[in-house]
């Protein structure tokens, strides 16, 4: 019998929530521009730009908060940093494909005048949002802070960034770099030799054996 290929069990390392909430998020926001009477273009809006890039950052969030086995992984050959790349190129491919899908069919609907715009939007907005996530969740070892700092980010764009800064390049290009930014940071701290703060993923772990945290 034989072992299934790499990316198979990457897959099946990712968890359901990797695939379910990118579709399901994409689902949310056209359903909500869909179906809007015009009265809740505010909402409307805030679901459009905010509700795939939220879902992306908290997979990306629990894909690496779900590793229960980092030490074994720094022992491997292969560098874990690159491991943990390739598990999250997986949640990347799904939320790339779910926003072609949404920016398609909220076009093709007729209720939004500019899908490059909205496109470029949520990948700016999900580069940082999801390497912001990974950042903290490396730091800290739990999805739990990865979580509060998605909403506080959210909640600075809706109530204060989309009020000063135009939307389109202006929001997405910054949000571009400092997600890639936040991301090497992350990919960096993983690297064996590295000392992230107490807590963190990459903290030795002394619990007895055959005990899971």
């Amino acid at each position: 019998m034989t072992a299934p290929p790499w990316w198979v069990h990457e897959a099946r390392r990712c968890g359901r929530q990797a695939f379910l909430l990118p579709v399901l998020a994409a689902l949310l926001a056209f359903t909500a521009v869909a179906t809007g009477s015009g009265a809740g273009v505010v909402l409307d809006r805030a679901l459009l730009s905010c509700a795939l890039p939220t879902a992306a950052a908290l997979a990306c969030a629990a894909v690496l908060a779900r590793e229960p086995m980092v030490e074994l992984h720094l022992s491997l050959p292969t560098p874990y940093p690159r491991t943990v790349a390739r598990r999250l190129a997986w949640p990347a491919s799904v939320t790339a494909i779910a926003a072609l899908a949404l920016v398609a069919l909220v076009a093709a609907t007729g209720h939004h005048p500019g899908p490059l715009t909205t496109l470029l939007e949520l990948s700016g907005l999900t580069t940082l949002l999801s390497g912001a996530a990974i950042w903290a969740t490396v730091r800290t070892g739990s999805a739990a802070p990865a979580a509060g700092l998605i909403v506080a980010a959210v909640l600075a764009k809706l109530l204060l960034v989309d009020r000063v800064v135009p939307e389109g390049t202006a929001q997405a290009v910054p949000a571009l770099l400092a997600g890639g930014w936040l991301l090497s940071l992350a990919l960096r701290a993983l690297r064996p030799g590295r000392h992230p703060v107490p807590g963190s993923a990459m903290a030795p772990r002394t619990s007895a054996p055959g005990r899971h945290e």
